[in-house]
């Protein structure tokens, strides 16, 4: 297995149900060479024989919906350039644009009657325009327009919260919502300073709702959300009297009675707490927390570098609630009623997406040795899966599969710990991976890097340690405010008895590697471990006090550190730097950085190179341009494929002696 297998890996997701066909609709994803892009393209599948092939020929069209009769499928696509709006008969036909938004389309719902759409688009300045490129002045225009062109890349800022990772800075636009009617008629419904996502449709086209969050916040909470419901199409708005959570997957009951969604209360858990499902009689008045009686996400937690297509959000059938459930590396399909839960093919796998159909429950899955595959289980309960295409052919080829234990800590916890080795040879160097988050988790989910280090002769240990998500609410606020404690002994544990169950390897030669969170967590482990040979962090907390000022979201820790900023008690923050150790560093580290990373700017990982070069330490450091926090995962395929082999590079060159 090599980096560049990336390249024919496909990944399906984004489930669409046919309402009137024994269809399913969805997006087939796979990394472009030439492009140097993902190429995105609609499949169908046959649910009474399992058979798939392609819709659209389009590179870059996603996200499928379905006409409520069942007459017309609409999408997203970049055909255009931009991403609009368009639809395609059923029966028969070419596709045809419906959207000509200046900004681009990043949702869309099919109105009741399917008479049209309302649409999310990022429109500037409150201005509903027509889709065009910002054209140079003429020869002869007056000085004031040249200098608007020439300047409008300049930022004024004056929030609190002005850039996101993956994003950038913020600009004067705001997600609106826009009216595309069958006909090509486009009208602005909403205007003003707030963002709003997620319209869904009553059934009976009475009713939109959509969700709001006011723009950057004052009182430092931006992820604080409100539902708004508006008459169809009278389009009188009311807010729903529900709390000011961070709110998402917006869903309608079958008789419009109630409303579905997940939500996350950060101002009582600072990130560490559950996303939670919950249900809104609308009549009442009533909020149900239909997941109470679990300590578990109902959220897909579960980290992969070949991410698929995804647009799952809860579903109702009848009275109960479908949606996602994250627990202990499995991901699951359940069904929720008030009280009750029924975890649907609780199985060693990640489901990512699903979807209910005429014939059974449609599952969008991986696991440790498939990328992605959509199973569908029949009402008798018996299950068809079709994977996803991949390069592996020969037996010796394909993924290796991960054994797994529970390793003790010294203080009793159980930590989740999976180990990957070759399949032939012994005395096998070693590489402990840390996960990034804190709040995520490792699982029964590919893994492309860990895959390409085995294939190099490498075994690879790695964990779930407290502050994971999927093992409940105590084990990951474990660590709130104090990393590099607890969850540090969790990954060292679960390191030193993988090396006793299997005898074969060899202690002397082992790795460290980690991004984010667990770049952290490398930095903290060669800092204050000396048993590694040689160590690669990636897009990592360096120094916390700088990172409080000029992350995108820094300035929201302060309550995990206490109740005073970095400034003015400047200690929680330091501890919490591996900077600060810097000094008893002696491992040869490579550092990984993004120079586009908003989450931890590029500045963290050239501090720490700063201070080693200073100190004549072996490091090096390589940075990715015009690349987010993301791009392990969501970056450009050759810049993922470089990273990859320069990993593999940088080990080799120290523990293949």
């Amino acid at each position: 297995m090599k980096p560049e297998d990336l390249f024919e890996i496909a990944t399906w997701g984004q489930l669409a149900s046919d309402p009137v066909r024994p269809r399913l609709y969805f997006v087939e994803q796979q990394p472009d060479k030439k492009a140097n892009r993902m190429r995105q393209r609609l499949m169908v599948m046959d649910l009474d024989h399992g058979t798939v092939r392609p819709l659209t020929a389009g590179s870059q069209d996603y996200r499928p919906e379905v006409s409520p009769d069942g007459r017309w499928l609409a999408f997203l696509s970049r055909r255009s350039g931009s991403a609009q709006l368009w639809r395609m008969r059923l029966d028969g036909g070419e596709p045809e644009q419906m959207s000509f938004i200046q900004g681009g389309v990043k949702d869309l719902a099919w109105a009741s009657d399917h008479s049209g759409w309302v649409v999310v688009a990022h429109i500037e300045h409150g201005l509903l325009e027509r889709e065009h490129t910002a054209a140079e002045p003429s020869p002869d225009a007056p000085d004031i327009e040249w200098g608007r062109y020439y300047n409008r890349d300049v930022k004024h800022i004056t929030h609190q919260w002005y850039k996101l990772d993956g994003a950038g800075f913020f600009d004067e636009g705001r997600d609106q919502l826009v009216w595309v009617s069958a006909g090509g008629h486009m009208e602005l419904l909403t205007s003003g300073f707030h963002n709003y996502g997620e319209p869904r449709f009553s059934p009976a086209g009475d009713a939109l709702y959509a969700l709001r969050r006011d723009y950057d916040p004052e009182d430092g909470r931006p992820s604080d959300t409100v539902v708004e419901r508006w008459s169809w199409p009278g389009r009188e708005r009311t807010t729903l009297e529900l709390p000011r959570w961070a709110i998402g997957g917006l869903s309608v009951s079958s008789n419009g009675e109630s409303l579905a969604f997940l939500a996350s209360q950060p101002d009582q858990d600072h990130g560490y707490g559950l996303t939670s499902l919950y249900r809104w009689d609308l009549a009442e008045g009533r909020l149900v927390d239909l997941s109470s009686a679990l300590d578990q996400w109902v959220s897909d937690e579960c980290g992969t570098d070949v991410p698929a297509p995804s647009s799952a959000r809860p579903q109702f059938e009848g009275e109960r609630v479908w949606a996602l459930l994250s627990s202990q590396g499995r991901v699951m399909a359940a069904s929720f009623t008030e009280g009750q839960v029924e975890r649907f093919r609780d199985m060693p796998r990640a489901v990512y997406d699903f979807a209910l159909t005429a014939r059974g429950v449609a599952l969008a899955l991986a696991d440790p040795v498939h990328p992605s595959g959509i199973a569908l289980v029949g009402p008798d309960g018996q299950e068809r899966i079709a994977w996803a295409p991949t390069p592996w052919s020969a037996p010796e080829d394909r993924p290796v599969a991960p054994e797994e234990f529970w390793a003790v800590e010294s203080d009793g916890t159980r930590v989740h710990t999976w180990y990957l080795r070759p399949r032939t040879g012994t005395n096998h160097p070693v590489i402990l991976e840390i996960h990034g988050g804190p709040m995520a988790m490792y699982g029964y989910r590919y893994f492309h890097e860990f895959q390409c280090l085995v294939s190099a002769g490498y075994a690879v240990v790695y964990t779930n340690p407290r502050g994971s998500t999927g093992y409940g609410r105590e084990f990951c606020a474990a660590i709130k405010g104090e990393w590099g404690d607890k969850d540090y002994r969790d990954v060292l544990a679960g390191l030193e008895q993988a090396l006793e169950r299997w005898p074969g390897l060899d202690t002397t030669r082992l790795g460290v590697a980690g991004g984010s969170y667990g770049g952290f967590m490398v930095n903290w482990i060669i800092s204050h471990d000396q048993r590694f040979a040689a160590a690669v962090t990636m897009r990592s907390v360096v120094n916390r006090f700088s990172a409080m000022g000029s992350s995108d979201m820094g300035w929201l820790r302060v309550p995990q550190y206490g109740t005073k900023p970095w400034w003015e008690e400047p200690a929680p923050y330091w501890q919490q730097s591996p900077l600060k150790y810097v000094s008893n560093v002696n491992t040869p580290l490579l550092i990984e950085h993004q120079e586009k990373d908003f989450r931890l700017p590029v500045e963290q990982g050239e501090q720490l190179y700063s201070a080693l070069k200073y100190l004549g330490r072996t490091v090096e450091m390589l940075l990715y341009p015009d690349e987010s926090h993301g791009m392990s995962r969501g970056g450009k395929p050759w810049h993922r494929v470089y990273r990859l082999h320069s990993i593999q590079g940088w080990f080799d060159r120290f523990l293949q002696t």
